[in-house]
């Protein structure tokens, strides 16, 4: 079973490759892309450059594809909205209409962004109002998917809606909540955004409901592709992972003030929490407690 996963140099690349390395098969069947912090045996490929994504299609001819290559950062999404676009969204729409051309299974990486956050819990189906240019555009790249498959219908496609993320981390600065770590880390007072409800998702529990909704694409299971969301079932504000994360590191929490006022930048929605049930169905459940997960993600920055 050939894989192609995009984006698999990065926090959840990492965990994709090896959650789907036993349904590829073989170390050949499963390919995995990077087009920055590439390290063997992933590919280089730059996902802007159509002629070279023609090229690699053909060559690698996947049966299934997992696009998690994003500009995931609301502030840089703004910063640079055109250099964005053509990762979130037109780069989007090359890779899901090769795939459907070639009759290969598609799943895509979305956001609870897409949501602005005043009507929680988010069901699969419920009306989408995204706040900033990232959640605009992940949207986007939801529409140009099941634009490509609009001939295959909903059983070869699947989007997976997940909230920020966490794990094992190459730098604390991958994921926003490492960096808060690293303002722990230092020992001084600061403030904690203690405004918005985030349900932080470690990238293993992810990658293992990804692979659940793939195994379940390629067996061609009835009613199994279309919209999924991920909820890991622990909600915190940026203050309150703050407070977490000291005390497994055995910091002083009293240096850090909750801060009441919405964060600067992009607009964010206040509270995504999404309907996860549809995932539960198929008999998935998150494994992995925030305390547990940031632990063993922070030990290798811990100073012995």
């Amino acid at each position: 079973m050939k894989i192609l996963v995009t984006g698999a140099s990065g926090l959840l690349g990492r965990s994709l490759m090896a959650e789907l390395a036993p349904l590829a098969g073989s170390a050949d069947a499963l390919i995995g892309t990077a087009h920055s912090r590439l390290k063997a045996p992933l590919r280089r490929l730059d996902l802007t450059d159509e002629t070279a994504v023609r090229a690699a299609f053909a060559e690698w001819s996947p049966e299934l594809v997992v696009h998690s290559a994003a500009e995931r950062r609301p502030d840089v999404v703004d910063g640079d909205p055109a250099s964005a676009e053509r990762l979130n969204v037109d780069a989007t729409r090359l890779l899901a209409e090769l795939a459907a051309a070639h009759g290969a299974r598609f799943i895509y990486l979305s956001t609870d962004y897409v949501f602005d956050g005043t009507k929680p819990p988010y069901s699969i189906d419920a009306e989408t109002a995204p706040l900033n240019a990232y959640g605009r555009m992940k949207l986007a790249g939801e529409d140009v998917v099941r634009a490509a498959y609009a001939r295959r219908g909903e059983q070869d496609f699947a989007l997976l809606r997940i909230p920020i993320l966490y794990g094992r981390v190459e730098t604390l600065g991958e994921s926003p909540v490492t960096e808060l770590a690293a303002k722990v880390f230092e020992g001084k007072p600061f403030k904690a955004e203690d405004w918005a409800a985030r349900y932080p998702a470690h990238v293993d529990d992810v990658a293992r409901a990804l692979a659940l909704i793939a195994e379940q694409l390629l067996k061609g299971t009835p009613d199994t592709g279309g919209i999924y969301h991920f909820a890991s079932g622990e909600q915190f504000t940026k203050y309150g992972m703050a407070r977490v994360i000291a005390q497994v590191l055995g910091a002083d929490a009293s240096l850090i003030t909750p801060d009441p006022n919405p964060p600067a930048g992009a607009p964010r929605p206040k509270d995504c929490r999404l309907d996860a049930s549809r995932l539960a169905a198929l008999g998935f459940v998150p494994r992995i407690r925030f305390a547990d997960g940031v632990r063993e993600a922070l030990e290798p920055f811990r100073k012995h």
